[in-house]
């Protein structure tokens, strides 16, 4: 048996490497080649070596295009738009959602560059895939029109990578869209055209050059250097006296580790940095420290990568021992960061939380089995928690889970799931576990809270043992990229009861649309019981997408959100398909947030990061702060969210906002709302302050981060001035 199946590949690769060599040849991709290999049934090989083949001609073709000095102006302007259309579309194919287009699509493509856009649409409307042709014709003309993007240089011995180049050229033939009150662009007042904007080449190399290493020191940082953010840095208005706090960030500060740069940047380690609001006009108290994780202690220690992270690919080290049967990834403790009472914890779903000193933030204890006196119940804690806030009294509870990444008592089909409760006095509140039914890779990251339940989105995902086998242990593929959506299953919501009132009814569970959840914004209940459950979940995830992959086409539907409500009454005796579900809006979001004392309550106002264009299947980076309005999407009601929008400009991307309550406010929106930007044009970041009240009229305050840059973050909290 083996002699026979090692001629066949023999056999093959003989074949194979034949074709390729006829095919490179060429300068079409309508050869025998495929036309011939694809008849036989060797699918697996051909497609590897198709994909190759396609990059490969690109290069060729583009080596050429740069080197010929002698060739016309409109011949240079033809190979170009023939490389790029090439290039383009063959990531586009990769990237089109839900579609099956292969390797027999791309011989029925027009050869002539200037009929390659309407080929496209064409495929994809023979394969099923929804499009709206002149829509999708414009972000390929766009593509077309562009200078082809710079490849990535990996495997560089220095820091400084094509990532980390601190100027991008503006390369388009008209000047960026500002930065203004979307009311005054939809007016006409202001960014003509921007209606019709896509993402372009130009938006995706501004969008990757702002995730590259932070400038801030890695070295351990003490109190000696706490300092403050001078006066000439905010360039315009003035910090609200009345805004008293400190705002504390977390996020991926090293996306370059030792010369070893980093596509997704879930692995980058975790960098805090806080900024300390006094009442002052002027003055802002700013530190930071990397969170010291066992992996980026060491890693610092010898300067070079050693550990692995969920998703880096291979042996980290660079050397030619790969363990595949190594399960273990860094924990970065990059994603969350709560302070309770002066205790301070960096959060990673993926592992137990670190505690940091809150007046330095040095590491004090690294992956902690007790968090504010409570022991985990679970090796693990998510990173995302909830905060709930008596109306009456004032009273702070801080609310958060874990839950089990692999069954660990028998009959090993079942995980745990705990809850703790704290007051604010870190005295326990509560502390409850649940049984969750082949809840293995089902991916928690957020949960929502109400009076009576506790809520869980259980996403449709499984481990892809095929390409466990045949890809990750054979380092061609990360671990993160084995989990994914399977097709039939279906995602899950739990609700699970936290009062005695919903003892009475128990664990609750019902079965959702086909679709994958992050972030969730609120859930609250109504009179008759009705639960709503608002969040903003994508319509597929694929964890094999990262800065490398995205082109224009990535933001013509595909993986996007949409602000959604679940409505669902767990009192009624009814079937799993009793949930109702429905978008507020057709702007793409994400990093919700509210008003921290509506947490488990009706809400009327919501804040988040969007995309420019508010369209059912356009969309694009989150570059606009966005207030939505749901006070009329009631019970039974058609009425889609109403939004308030402050554009940072084309060449800027925003991360999350925070909401900052003021003293005595009476009304939701009574409060601030916290927002780092990164501007790639000037690459700056910027810390922006507005009144909650009024997005749409433009900041309080712009505050320039003392020429240091921090690269998009993750999520925040905001801890209110004790008194």
């Amino acid at each position: 048996m083996i002699p026979f199946f090692l001629a066949r590949a023999i056999k093959s690769f003989i074949v194979c490497t034949t074709y390729i060599s006829n095919f490179l040849k060429r300068t079409t991709l309508q050869q025998t080649f495929l036309k011939k290999c694809l008849t036989c049934k060797k699918r697996k090989i051909v497609r590897n070596t198709f994909n190759k083949t396609v990059k490969m001609f690109a290069s060729r073709t583009a080596r050429a295009h740069e080197n010929s000095s002698t060739a016309s102006s409109a011949r240079s302007l033809g190979s170009r738009r023939k490389t790029t259309t090439t290039a383009f579309i063959g990531r586009a194919m990769m990237f089109t959602t839900k579609s099956s287009l292969v390797e027999d699509d791309f011989l029925s493509l027009p050869t002539s560059p200037n009929k390659k856009v309407n080929a496209l649409s064409i495929v994809m409307k023979r394969k099923g895939v929804k499009t709206r042709r002149a829509m999708r014709n414009k972000s390929i003309e766009n593509a077309i029109s562009e200078p082809e993007l710079t490849q990535r240089v990996t495997g560089s011995t220095n820091v400084t990578n094509k990532r980390s180049t601190k100027e991008v050229k503006w390369s388009l033939n008209r000047a960026p869209f500002e930065e203004g009150g979307l009311s005054e662009i939809a007016s006409g007042q202001a960014n003509s055209g921007i209606k019709q904007w896509g993402p372009t080449n130009q938006t995706i190399k501004d969008w990757r050059s702002v995730y590259r290493n932070s400038s801030l020191s890695n070295k351990t940082q003490t109190k000696l250097d706490e300092r403050e953010i001078p006066e000439r840095c905010v360039v315009d208005g003035a910090i609200p006296k009345d805004l008293r706090g400190t705002l504390f960030r977390n996020g991926p500060g090293m996306l370059d580790i030792y010369g070893k740069e980093l596509n997704q940047f879930f692995d980058g380690d975790g960098l805090v940095h806080t900024y300390e609001f006094d009442g002052s006009e002027k003055k802002i108290k700013f530190k930071h420290n990397y969170v010291e994780t066992k992996g980026f202690y060491d890693e610092r220690a010898e300067q070079k990568m050693l550990y692995k992270g969920a998703f880096a690919v291979g042996n980290p080290k660079g050397d030619s021992f790969y363990n595949p049967f190594d399960f273990n990834v860094k924990n970065v403790a990059n994603t969350g960061i709560v302070e309770w009472n002066d205790k301070v914890y960096a959060l990673w779903e993926g592992g137990k939380p670190h505690e940091l000193r809150e007046d330095d933030l040095i590491t004090i204890g690294r992956e902690v089995d007790e968090v504010l006196g409570q022991e985990l119940r679970v090796p693990q804690m998510a990173a995302h928690y909830r905060v709930l806030e008596e109306e009456k009294t004032n009273e702070r509870t801080l609310i958060a889970f874990s839950i089990e990444s692999q069954p660990s008592a028998f009959p090993f089909t079942t995980n745990k799931a705990a809850f703790y409760e704290w007051n604010e006095d870190l005295s326990e509140k509560k502390r409850v576990d649940f049984d969750v039914p082949n809840a293995t890779f089902g991916f928690f990251h957020d949960m929502l809270v109400t009076e009576n339940w506790y809520c869980l989105f259980q996403n449709p995902t499984s481990l892809d043992f095929q390409k466990l086998m045949t890809e990750y242990m054979f380092a061609k593929c990360a671990l993160a990229e084995t989990i994914a959506m399977q097709k039939g299953k279906r995602p899950i919501l739990w609700m699970f009861p936290r009062s005695e009132k919903a003892k009475k009814i128990g664990t609750k569970s019902y079965e959702l649309e086909n679709q994958f959840f992050f972030h969730h914004i609120n859930a609250f209940e109504r009179e008759n019981g009705e639960v709503c459950l608002d969040s903003v979940p994508w319509k597929f995830m694929d964890f094999s997408m990262n800065l490398d992959m995205v082109t224009p086409a990535f933001w013509q539907d595909g993986s996007r959100t949409e602000y959604t409500r679940f409505t669902v009454n767990p009192y009624l005796e009814t079937d799993t398909n009793s949930i109702k579900q429905k978008s507020l809006s057709e702007r793409c979001c994400e990093f919700p947030c509210l008003n921290p004392k509506f947490a488990g309550k009706e809400h009327k106002y919501v804040y988040c990061g969007g995309s420019v264009v508010k369209d059912a299947r356009k969309w694009g980076p989150n570059q606009c702060l966005v207030k939505y309005d749901v006070s009329k999407c009631g019970p039974g009601g058609e009425e889609k969210a109403l939004d308030d929008v402050y554009y940072y400009g084309e060449r800027s991307f925003v991360q999350e906002p925070i909401f900052a309550s003021k003293p005595n406010g009476m009304d939701e929106d009574d409060g601030y709302l916290l927002q780092l930007v990164n501007d790639a044009g000037e690459d700056k970041t910027f810390l922006y302050i507005f009144d909650a009240k009024k997005i749409g009229q433009g900041y309080e305050c712009k505050i320039e981060l003392m020429d240091e840059h921090v690269p998009p973050g993750l999520h925040g909290f905001w801890s209110p001035q004790k008194i």
